[in-house]
């Protein structure tokens, strides 16, 4: 049987990972290039945003983070391969790891292992990466280091549970069957989620899990995140919450979505503990999702949360550095 392009893409991918995690920072520029358009488009979270071209991208990204973390390497707990509008995609949500050296966007390096939490969804074309989404905790990285916000999350932060070693490493074609129901039940809950009147009980297992960024923490039950985390969104944000999908499919039992922005809101109630400011706030989000039977299980969420804080006129940066002066609480 011929190889899918979906499985000669995954494999692509996992071989530009794996000679990046075993490089050092001298060969990188090489290792990207070989694997990427020049023109690639590069789209990360705050203080990165749009990155247009490989050369670009290494100086401006690559070589500050791998001057930081000079023994950088990357784990996934998630990778999958898919088609969504004509383009071939392959994504995986995971973490960085290495030993923070030198200060990076600011933030203060601390001389110890650092985990560094990604999700990332990539459009192949003829072998090589041409459009990329990344998103990175750059709150929870700040966090290791010993700041905190101010105020409280809604969840636990830090508390990520993984799926069981190796499982969500998809490495070879799935079942057309199973692809397909895990499509159609995300699909079905999106829009339930959208319209705001379906029970979330209809797509979710009571045990399902709930991983999310800094700022707003991880939920280990259904009840534990409609009302922590599903509430504190309604109560805070009004609009349709529609958004654009650049990437949307599934393979086997997993399933991932990102577009930007994923969602557009009103910010007209308190949010996250912040006042409403009336902005309209536009959201990069990257869903992950493990369906197992008929239900949904668990939910590997990122948000580039400095990026909507920012949204609420709240500057996360700024209050890491008044941290960093020794300027005490964090006060809005």
């Amino acid at each position: 049987m011929a190889t899918s392009t979906a499985q000669r893409n995954r494999e692509t991918v996992s071989a530009f990972w794996r000679a990046m995690n075993e490089s050092d920072a001298s060969q990188v520029p090489a290792i990207l290039k070989a694997h990427t358009r020049d023109d690639i488009a590069w789209h990360g979270p705050e203080p990165y945003n749009d990155i247009h071209g490989a050369d670009a991208l290494i100086e401006q990204f690559w070589q500050p983070l791998l001057r930081s973390f000079p023994d950088l390497r990357r784990r996934c707990d998630v990778l999958l391969a898919g088609r969504y509008r004509d383009q071939d995609w392959v994504s995986a949500s995971g973490y960085f790891h290495g030993t923070f050296r030198e200060d990076w966007n600011g933030i203060a390096a601390t001389g110890t292992e650092t985990l560094i939490r990604f999700g990332e969804v990539m459009s192949l074309e003829a072998g090589k990466i041409v459009k990329t989404y990344l998103l990175l905790d750059l709150i929870d990285v700040m966090q290791q280091g010993g700041f905190q916000l101010g105020w409280a999350a809604p969840a636990i932060e830090g508390l990520r549970p993984k799926v069981k070693i190796g499982s969500g490493l998809l490495q070879s074609e799935q079942s057309a069957d199973e692809t397909r129901q895990t499509l159609l039940l995300v699909e079905a809950m999106l829009f339930g989620l959208v319209r705001k009147d379906q029970p979330m009980e209809l797509y979710w297992d009571p045990n399902m899990v709930w991983n999310s960024p800094s700022g707003i923490g991880t939920t280990r039950n259904l009840a534990e995140f409609l009302d922590k985390v599903h509430t504190v969104f309604l109560h805070g944000l009004s609009g349709t919450w529609e958004g654009s999908h650049n990437a949307r499919y599934a393979e086997g039992r997993f399933a991932v979505s990102t577009g930007w922005p994923s969602l557009v809101a009103v910010h007209n109630g308190e949010f996250l503990t912040i006042p409403a400011s009336g902005n309209t706030l536009r959201w990069r989000i990257m869903d992950f999702w493990e369906r197992s039977g008929d239900k949904l299980m668990t939910n590997w969420v990122h948000i580039d949360m400095i990026h909507i804080f920012k949204q609420m006129d709240v500057d996360v940066f700024e209050l890491y550095q008044r941290h960093r002066r020794g300027q005490g609480a964090h006060e809005l």
